[in-house]
């Protein structure tokens, strides 16, 4: 006689359950698993440099190209870190006066309308502890130097581990069906991480120079540093823009006695924002990048949750990531489809098919 079938209701708490203990330890171990996925992506960066330099100068010997490869990215990531700090530095001093001028602005908006209650910034968005705000945001961005150095010795280590992992991969599946389907996915991770990358390094050069322009055309001071910060918010989708063309406008605010140069930046980066993304960005984006709208909003919501800044950045990297990792599972695959923009994600279309005779034992 067969025993009934066991109920699955024990099943899916359980399955609900190990994902809210794993959403729980990604969050409590935020600071150790962050840097350790941001060399991952340096990792992914400095194999994308290699092919690049294999290509033009072939009789380099390879390890002058790892190394020059591994120094060039960190190097760029140091003064990049240097660079943030010093801007934030000096912005963290005029907040004050800010918070003070775009009062005034208000109060002076409030006459004009002739409003029984007159605006104040307090009001809009709550009583802020301006100099205490400053100097928690100065001291999380100094804070970035010890986790650079995290950064930098993940980095070493897994640029040395690089090439082990074809054979870990090999000695821990025994399978060579398994374990080429693993391969694969994990070099199809890194092409569309590199993908990615590039893309919105090509498009966030764009933007951050037609931003430029506009800011010196303006006068604006310390045009230069707006236009890194700009460069480095593109890399945040949907959301970064707009903050990148919101903060030196509102420091326009503080430099300017009119509201019409803040409103020339403003208009100006969003002007160049909105040419790149519907005339130059969907031509250079490539199917790797097949990801729903939707779904890049709720993962930028969601990573900047449990990772905060870092997570922002890393949202679209790990959202690729994911859905190629469900897609190699039947059970998980609709996940990848879902968060897919055509409902047939690259990570599907490329996956290998099973052996007919894995098949027939399946049935």
């Amino acid at each position: 006689m067969e025993s009934p079938p066991r109920p699955r209701s024990g099943a899916g708490a359980l399955t609900l359950i190990a994902v809210a203990a794993g959403l729980w330890l990604l969050h409590w171990l935020a600071d150790i698993i962050t840097p350790l996925v941001v060399a991952a992506v340096l990792v992914v960066l400095v194999q994308a440099l290699i092919h690049a330099i294999d290509k033009r100068w072939p009789w380099m010997p390879t390890w002058l190209v790892v190394v020059f490869a591994a120094v060039l990215i960190i190097a760029t990531l140091g003064v990049a870190m240097l660079v943030l700090i010093e801007g934030v530095s000096e912005i963290a001093a005029q907040a004050p006066a800010l918070y003070e001028r775009i009062d005034g602005i208000l109060a002076t908006l409030s006459r004009t309308l002739e409003l029984e209650q007159p605006l104040q910034l307090t009001g809009l968005v709550g009583n802020i502890n301006v100099p205490q705000f400053a100097g928690r945001v100065l001291g999380g961005v100094q804070g970035l130097v010890s986790t650079l150095l995290l950064v930098i010795l993940y980095f070493a280590f897994l640029l040395a581990e690089r090439r082990k992992v074809a054979r870990k991969v090999r000695g821990s599946t025994g399978d060579g069906a398994r374990s080429r389907s693993i391969l694969q996915g994990i070099g199809q991770v890194g092409k569309d991480i590199e993908t990615y990358v590039w893309v919105q390094t090509l498009t966030g050069v764009m933007l951050a120079s037609g931003a430029s322009i506009v800011m010196f055309a303006v006068g604006l001071d310390n045009a230069l540093f707006w236009t890194f910060l700009l460069f480095l918010l593109s890399f945040i989708p949907i959301v970064g823009v707009t903050a990148g063309s919101l903060a030196p406008a509102a420091f326009a605010l503080l430099q300017f006695p009119t509201l019409t140069p803040a409103l020339i930046i403003f208009g100006g980066i969003q002007l160049v924002a909105f040419i790149i993304g519907n005339l130059v960005y969907p031509r250079m984006q490539a199917d790797a990048q097949n990801i729903s709208p939707v779904a890049t909003l709720l993962s930028l919501a969601f990573w900047s949750f449990l990772w905060g800044m870092p997570g922002a950045f890393l949202s679209v990297p790990l959202t690729l990531t994911l859905m190629l990792i469900c897609a190699q599972f039947d059970q998980a695959r609709w996940v990848a489809v879902m968060l897919s923009n055509d409902g047939t994600p690259a990570a599907v279309r490329k996956r290998p098919k099973a052996p007919a005779s894995s098949a027939r034992k399946g049935a």
